[in-house]
Formats: C-alpha cells, sequence, structure tokens
C-alpha cells in the first residue's frame, strides 16, 4: 500500500513493518507542519497488524512506533494478532480496543489514552504500559498475560482506574509508582510472580483502592519500603482490601500509608499469607486495620508501625491464626483496640515499648487468645483497658516496665487467662487504674515485685504456683484474693494495702516466715471483718512448716477476734477463757492453773477434813490424793468416794470438779497435738 492515500509518516510506518524497524515521529518529517508531519490513522496499524502487507524473507514483522499521534479507533477485538505491538510515547484520540485479541508482545509505554479495553484477551508474553497517561479506565478483565504486566508509573483516573478481575498474570504485576484516580479492582486475579505496589499512589475516598478479595499471589506482594530505604512506599486514600487473598512467600507493607475516614484503611479477613505480613517500619493507618480470620504462617510484624481509629478497633485480628511471633514492639503506636479475640499465635506475642491509646475503652482486646510462646511487653505504654479473658499463653506474659492508665476504668482485664510460665508484672510495672486477673491460671510466678497499683486489684479464684512482692511493691488499694489458690506465697505482709478481701485464699507454703503479729495484722486488714477461713489457712501452713507456736498464736487470735465480735453477754466468758486457758490453745497455763488449785485444795482439806461416809470403812484420809481426785476426772485414788465434805467444803469440792474437767481436758488436748506431730 502506498501513494496518496497514506500520508508520509503513514508510509514511513507501511515501509518499515516487514522488516520490525522503528518508525519514530517525534522529529518532524522535513516540509510538513508539526502538527500533520507525526499522525497516523489507526485503520492503518491495524491493517499492517492483521498482515495486509508484503513480508521480507528473513525478517519479522513489527509494529514499532514511537511518538505517533494515532487518530480514529484502533479496534482489534476478537483478532488472532501474529506481530508486536510497541507504540511508545503515542498519543492516541480514541480508546483502543484489544477486546478478546490475542497477541504478542504489547508495548504502549509512554503513551496517552483515553481508556484501553483487553478484557478478555490474552498477551504471550510483556504487556508493558509504562509512563502510560489514560483519562479513562484501563481494564484487563479475565485478560490472560503469559509473562509480566509492567504498570510502572501508570497515571489513570476512571471508576474504577483499573478493571483487573479475573485477571491471570503468568509471571509479575509491577504497579511501581503508579498514580491511580481510583479503584484498583484485582478480583480472583491470580499472579504467578510478585505483586509489586511500592510507591504506587491510589486515590478512592468513597471506596476501595486495591480491591484484591479473592487475589491469588504466587510471589508475595510488596507494597512498602523500610524507612531511610530507596523507593517510595504505598499510599492509599480509601480501603486497600485482601479479603480472602492467597498471597505466597510474603506480604510487606512496610512503610506505607494507608488512609480511610469511612472505613477501615486496610481490610484482609480471611487472608491467608504462606509468610511473614509485614506491616512494619513506618507503616502507618488511618482508619481500622481489620485482619479476622487471617492465616500468616510466619510472623505479623508491627514494630514501628502507627495504628490511628476512632469508634473501631485500630487492629482487629480476632479469629486469626498467626504460625510465627506477633511482634507489636518498640515504635509501635496505636490510637484505638486491639482486638485479638480468639486468635491463634504458635510464637510470641511481643508488646514491648507498644504505645496503645484509647482513653474511653479498651487498648487490647484479646479474649479467648491462644499463644504457644510467651506475651512480652517490657516498656509497653496503654492508655486504656488491655484485655485478655480466657486467652491461653503456652509461656509467660511479660509486663516489666509496662506503664497502662486508665483511672476511671480497668487497664488490665484477664478473666480466665491461663498462663504455662509467669506473669511477670515487676521490676517498674505501673498501672493507674483496676487490674482484673478473676479465674486466671497461672502455672509458674505471679511476679508484683517492684510493681505499682493504684487502683483495685483482683486476684479473686485464681491459682498460680507463686505470689511475690518485695519492698518496692506499692499496691494503692483494695486487693481481693477470695478463693485464690497460690502454692507458695512469697510476699512481704507490710506492702499489701489496708483493706484485703481474703476469704477462701488458700496457700501451701509461706516462703518467708515473718513474725506471727505481722501475719495477724495482715489479717486483720480483712474488709469483712472476722471470717475464719483467714485464720485456719495460716494456722494450717503455719503447721505444715512445723512452726507448731506460731499456729497456736494464730488460732488463738482467732478465737480473741470471734469472741470480740460477739453480745457484750458472752465477752465475759471468752474472757474467763482467755485468761484461764487461752482458748484451749495455752496448755501450760491450764496446768499451772491445775497446779495451783492442788496446792489450794490440798492445803484447805488439810486443816478441814471432810467426814467419812462409812467411818470404819474408810481409808486414812489423804489432802493431797483427795484433791487428785477432785480435779483429775479420769484418775481416782479412792479418797473421793470415800469423803463426803459438807457445807462450804461440798461447794469447794464441786468447783474443783467443775476446774478439773475443763483445765485437765485442755492439758491433754495439748499434749494429744504435740504428740500426734511427732
Amino acid at each position: 500500500m502506498s501513494g496518496p492515500e497514506l500520508s508520509d509518516a503513514e508510509q514511513a510506518v507501511w515501509d518499515a513493518f516487514p522488516s520490525g524497524r522503528q518508525v519514530d515521529l517525534r522529529h518532524h518529517i522535513a516540509g510538513r507542519p508539526p502538527a500533520s508531519s507525526a499522525v497516523v490513522r489507526a485503520e492503518v496499524l491495524a491493517r499492517l497488524l492483521l498482515g495486509d502487507f508484503e513480508p521480507l524473507p528473513g525478517r519479522v514483522p513489527a509494529l514499532r512506533l514511537r511518538g505517533a499521534t494515532v487518530t480514529g479507533v484502533l479496534d482489534l477485538s476478537g483478532c488472532d494478532l501474529q506481530y508486536a505491538l510497541i507504540a511508545q510515547a503515542c498519543t492516541f484520540d480514541q480508546q483502543p480496543l484489544l477486546e478478546a485479541a490475542s497477541t504478542g508482545l504489547v508495548d504502549l509505554s509512554g503513551s496517552a489514552f483515553p481508556g484501553l479495553l483487553m478484557q478478555d484477551a490474552r498477551v504471550d508474553g510483556l504487556l508493558r504500559l509504562t509512563r502510560c497517561r489514560s483519562s479513562r479506565p484501563v481494564r484487563l478483565t479475565r485478560a490472560h498475560v503469559t509473562g509480566t504486566v509492567d504498570l510502572t508509573r501508570l497515571s489513570v483516573s476512571g471508576a474504577p482506574a483499573l478493571h483487573g478481575d479475573s485477571l491471570v498474570v503468568e509471571r509479575d504485576l509491577l504497579c511501581r509508582d503508579a498514580v491511580m484516580d481510583g479503584e484498583v479492582l484485582l478480583w480472583s486475579a491470580r499472579v504467578g510472580g510478585t505483586l509489586v505496589v511500592e510507591g504506587a499512589g491510589i486515590t478512592h475516598p468513597e471506596g476501595a483502592t486495591l480491591n484484591g478479595d479473592g487475589l491469588v499471589v504466587d510471589g508475595g506482594l510488596f507494597g512498602g519500603v523500610p524507612l531511610q530505604a530507596p523507593g517510595r512506599p504505598l499510599v492509599s486514600e480509601g480501603e486497600l482490601r485482601l479479603q480472602d487473598a492467597k498471597i505466597s512467600r510474603c506480604c510487606t507493607l512496610a512503610g506505607a500509608r494507608l488512609r480511610n475516614t469511612n472505613g477501615p484503611a486496610f481490610n484482609a479477613e480471611r487472608l491467608h499469607v504462606d509468610g511473614p505480613l509485614a506491616l512494619d517500619t513506618g507503616f502507618t493507618a488511618e482508619g481500622p486495620v481489620v485482619l479476622a480470620g487471617a492465616t500468616v504462617q510466619g510472623p505479623l510484624l508491627l514494630q514501628g508501625a502507627t495504628l490511628n481509629s476512632v469508634g473501631k478497633p485500630a487492629l482487629d485480628a480476632s479469629l486469626a491464626r498467626i504460625n510465627g511471633d506477633l511482634a507489636a514492639g518498640s515504635g509501635f503506636t496505636a490510637t484505638g483496640q486491639l482486638m485479638l479475640e480468639e486468635t491463634h499465635v504458635d510464637g510470641s506475642v511481643i508488646l514491648a515499648g507498644a504505645r496503645l491509646h484509647h482513653p474511653h475503652g479498651e487498648t487490647l482486646s484479646a479474649r479467648r487468645l491462644h499463644v504457644l510462646g510467651r506475651i512480652g511487653g517490657e516498656g509497653l505504654a496503654s492508655t486504656g483497658q488491655i484485655v485478655l479473658t480466657d486467652a491461653h499463653v503456652g509461656a509467660s506474659v511479660e509486663l516489666p516496665n509496662a506503664r497502662l492508665t486508665n483511672p476511671s476504668g480497668n487497664t488490665l482485664t484477664a478473666w480466665g487467662l491461663s498462663v504455662g510460665g509467669t506473669l511477670d508484672c515487676c521490676d517498674g510495672f505501673l498501672s493507674e487504674g483496676h487490674i482484673s486477673l478473676t479465674n486466671s491460671r497461672i502455672h509458674s510466678d505471679l511476679c508484683l515485685e517492684g510493681t505499682t497499683v493504684d487502683g483495685p486489684l483482683t486476684l479473686n479464684r485464681i491459682s498460680a504456683g507463686s505470689l511475690r512482692t518485695n519492698n518496692s511493691t506499692q499496691l494503692r488499694s483494695l486487693v481481693d484474693l477470695r478463693h485464690a489458690r497460690i502454692g507458695v506465697l512469697a510476699d512481704l505482709p507490710d506492702r499489701w494495702p489496708d483493706v484485703l478481701l481474703l476469704d477462701g485464699l488458700t496457700y501451701d507454703h509461706l516462703k518467708i516466715t515473718d513474725p506471727v503479729g505481722e501475719r495477724l495484722a495482715w489479717l486483720a486488714r480483712e474488709q469483712a471483718g472476722y471470717l475464719p477461713q483467714p485464720y485456719e489457712q495460716l494456722a494450717a501452713a503455719y503447721t505444715r512448716q512445723g512452726l507448731d507456736d506460731a499456729a497456736r498464736e494464730v488460732l488463738l487470735a482467732k478465737c480473741r477476734r470471734r469472741q470480740a465480735m460477739q453480745p457484750t453477754a458472752q465477752r465475759g466468758w471468752g474472757l474467763l477463757q482467755d485468761w484461764t486457758v487461752g482458748y484451749g490453745y495455752r496448755p501450760l497455763r491450764a496446768a499451772v492453773w491445775l497446779l495451783l488449785l492442788l496446792i489450794a485444795g490440798t492445803c484447805t482439806f488439810a486443816v478441814h477434813h471432810p467426814p467419812a461416809v462409812k467411818p470404819a470403812e474408810a481409808p486414812p484420809f489423804n489432802p493431797l490424793l483427795y484433791t487428785l481426785d477432785l480435779l483429775l476426772p479420769v484418775v481416782g485414788f479412792g479418797q473421793q468416794q470415800a469423803f463426803n465434805p459438807q457445807g462450804w467444803q461440798q461447794w469447794l469440792a464441786a468447783a474443783l470438779i467443775a476446774a478439773g474437767w475443763i483445765l485437765a481436758t485442755t492439758v491433754a488436748a495439748g499434749l494429744t497435738r504435740t504428740l500426734a506431730r511427732k
């Protein structure tokens, strides 16, 4: 084809096509006006690509065009193209149509067009749209590209900007530094290599930005750049969605900046990542990050991330499974709740140095969290409540130097928490608010050494291997230890607050055997007043440790406190019991009284013998044996039955018999306790 029907530019393209030579029309043809010297009709290009030319033996035809202005519609829909389509730095005044086309290499890099239609197309090789500018959507729905799709620095405005639902890319999908003013649809798309969105800027405030629901990526998703590393991070203005997506190798959004004022900034419910999920090192989300039901085979990395959310959780990873660590340590900041309810973490949850802020609610909600490793939060700072209800931690929960602030409510709620190791709230741990560990199970230590709790501390029904305090412990409000079960109580009694709840508290061993008076002062802090169980428990602990005298002191104190609670009429009898026999816990005092009564009775009856019942049969009167017969209820010397006192002696004998029963029984009980322990 030649002659007047072709312009000079078109003729140059026609002549170059059979040999695959490039035609660069950026330099205008001599003698032609600049505006017309680079114009090429779309129908001319279509005829060439469809085979309307004279082939040259030994040459590979191809359209290699640069700097042209293509007029008309380049319509290759449904066509089977055998030749490469390379139109770089060209301007198309109409949308190129390649719907359901089958072609080889397509390279439109640097070109501008009002949209591109390639849905259901097949490209055997590379699809390159680098540095392209499109004023309307680019449509790649259900397209199949056997090579790489390169959208680096592509600029599109439309609604949506890129249709890529059900797109299949056998190698990489590169969107590095792309600018999309509208949604990028990748529903159910599949990428055999990597998906790279580093430096991309996607804006769609009223909806999704990158919509990858059901997306499958075999080589990893890369959308962030660590701080001080070359390149720019992903910027998303709207909802970044990866619901039900499956990403192999890794998913990294380190340094990415996500913002959505109308909903989640990052919505990845049921996301599956066969490796780490990195939301760290400068990652910023203005809006909730949702990982509910996600599966991460490696760690979830949040160090250095900043999450801000108003009214909804800053991070929702409920029902998620993380096979590595959940690392939200140094530099991590969250304004809003972290929700880890029913989450399963095979590694550790690391919150060391994190900053959590939610003044009107829970900063960390981890109900039924399951962690095989440890929860480590050294230096954690939280404004709001941390909830670990029914959570299971295989190793330890470590919170040294943590700062928890919520003066009007709970700082830490861990009802039903199960910890395989230690719950470490030592060495500078500070809570301004209520801590509740009701019904928690701690297999090793509950450490409160160096702890400051400016608010109630509820340890109701907890179970712990040991409970430790020291001279640096400051518990400034009510502590509830009701029905707690402690193996070793390694505390200092004077470090507990003035108000305690101790009913039902049990412990097997006292690590520090303080003076009994200090322990009794500790029991006296019981808010309900006198309760028998705390005294009996303390006495039992002393007895197990062989401290019998201390145990008796405790039981005596129990009786005295109980008597003090009695009506006035009954207190006199109690005072008499205390003064005479120490409620039975002073057997030596009873023996002394027996001896005094024996001496008094012997002297009295020695001066005034009682008359014999049968004078002819009565044995010689012995005042000592007669008094012993009266005082000792079991032993008999034959004197009491032989003599019958009269008058005042009868009353004296009755008093000696009554006193003997009381005092001898007290002495016998004391001897029995002593012999039973030997």
